[in-house]
């Protein structure tokens, strides 16, 4: 248990573990005037460093606890409440209210709770955006330019190229996406009803630290899917027409995206046939922006979890974090020799939400040590850090640190890594 406190002391943001998964790496004895957070939810917790699901903080989950039951008083739980009566509508409202002072959204723009991830979205964003052109063949063929950066820049595209014409401004030949061209280099049609881009790919571990605002023409809507690392970092809304976020990565569990519409892009002028589900207007002007059930828990865990990081200082605090964190694996690669290897080096486009790399060349035997440290972390507990092939025939390596994602859990992953190391030079 001294292991354990050592790992979990600061009381920042914190994390039950399981005491066996850290007490091969933490080694100083904890202040007995420590102020460890102790979480209440029974003797351990796993180590999340999942892509998503993805962790949240342990006091924001033992206040849901406490309030599933009986909500503020009200004799009932929030997942019981009707979702046409004011006890829900306040609650929206509140959740609703958080989110914008935590992001800073002007007052020109709207807040959605949407039901589904970000992938509804990739449907709903060009049969809002492309509008009617009389009939379905001249409406096929209006365009949208796309950013691609990945895996899921992909399948953004894959889903607009349904109801328009896609127009890709970028290419990497190998499909890998490890770095991009410079913005000034983009093919973008100036014709186009708008450009997508994806703020960061958890697959390759790529991130957009600097996005080229000024590649964009001035009047085309800027659209992104922030879904990684939406709340990691100080943003400007008004650059953007719609940003959305699938919530269960940094913000709630499954089932809600958060998304953010300039308001004069609402409008009825959608494709024809789009679903109600997919339809803004239809949800814009439905009575308290509430046209079908909403997933009333994924909406109040967000409530939730946004006012801690409010209480923590907001983006400002998150973004340092973010980059304190991501930064102690980075280091530890880049001085390895080579031990460790990312798959994007070039810092402009370093996630720091997700650390994905190798060991040494991922192939041959190097393959067999990428399996046993796979292995070996699986025995500690640590869950979901195998990723997809990137380019080599071994599994990459993935380190996920959401917004909640506690610097102590990192701090003993960079410790593990370097102890891995130093048995297999």
């Amino acid at each position: 248990m001294a292991a354990l406190s050592t790992a979990l002391k600061v009381g920042r943001q914190s994390a039950r573990l399981s005491s066996t998964s850290w007490s091969r790496f933490a080694s100083s004895k904890p202040s007995s005037k420590s102020n460890t957070y102790r979480a209440e939810l029974g003797l351990g917790r796993v180590v999340n460093l999942s892509a998503g699901c993805a962790a949240l903080p342990v006091e924001v989950l033992e206040k849901a606890q406490k309030q599933f039951v009986n909500y503020q008083g009200q004799d009932i739980s929030v997942t019981e409440m009707g979702y046409r009566t004011q006890n829900f509508y306040d609650l929206m409202h509140d959740s609703e209210d958080v989110f914008r002072k935590l992001m800073k959204i002007p007052d020109n723009y709207e807040v959605h709770f949407f039901n589904g991830g970000a992938t509804l979205q990739f449907a709903a964003i060009p049969m809002n955006m492309l509008g009617k052109a009389g009939n379905w063949n001249t409406t096929h063929y209006k365009t949208a330019n796309y950013v691609r950066n990945g895996h899921w820049s992909e399948k953004a595209r894959d889903e607009a190229r349904m109801f328009g014409h896609v127009h890709e401004v970028n290419n990497c030949p190998k499909d890998l996406y490890f770095d991009v061209a410079e913005g000034k280099d983009w093919n973008i049609d100036p014709k186009g009803a708008y450009l997508h881009y994806t703020a960061a790919d958890t697959r390759q571990g790529f991130e957009f630290q600097d996005f080229p605002y000024d590649a964009v023409p001035g009047n085309m809507p800027l659209i992104c899917d922030a879904s990684a690392n939406l709340g990691s970092k100080t943003v400007d809304v008004s650059k953007y027409g719609v940003l959305y976020a699938a919530a269960h990565k940094n913000f709630s569990t499954s089932g809600v995206c958060y998304t953010i519409i300039r308001k004069d892009l609402i409008g009825p002028d959608v494709l024809p046939g789009t679903p109600t589900m997919c339809n803004w207007y239809r949800f814009s002007t439905a009575p308290n922006k509430v046209w079908t059930v909403p997933v009333v828990f994924s909406v109040w865990l967000g409530k939730l979890t946004q006012e801690w990081m409010l209480e923590r200082g907001g983006l400002p605090y998150f973004e340092d974090l973010a980059i304190r964190r991501s930064n102690l694996l980075y280091d530890l690669i880049d001085n390895s020799s080579g031990f460790f290897r990312c798959f994007v080096n070039d810092a402009r486009f370093r996630s720091r939400m997700q650390v994905v790399f190798t060991i040494r060349t991922g192939e041959g035997k190097d393959e067999q040590l990428v399996q046993k440290f796979l292995d070996e972390t699986e025995e500690l507990g640590w869950l979901d850090v195998r990723s997809h092939p990137l380019g080599v025939s071994s599994d990459a390596i993935r380190i996920t640190m959401y917004n909640p994602q506690p610097y102590e859990t990192i701090v003993a992953v960079q410790k593990f890594m370097n102890d891995f190391m130093k048995r297999h030079l």
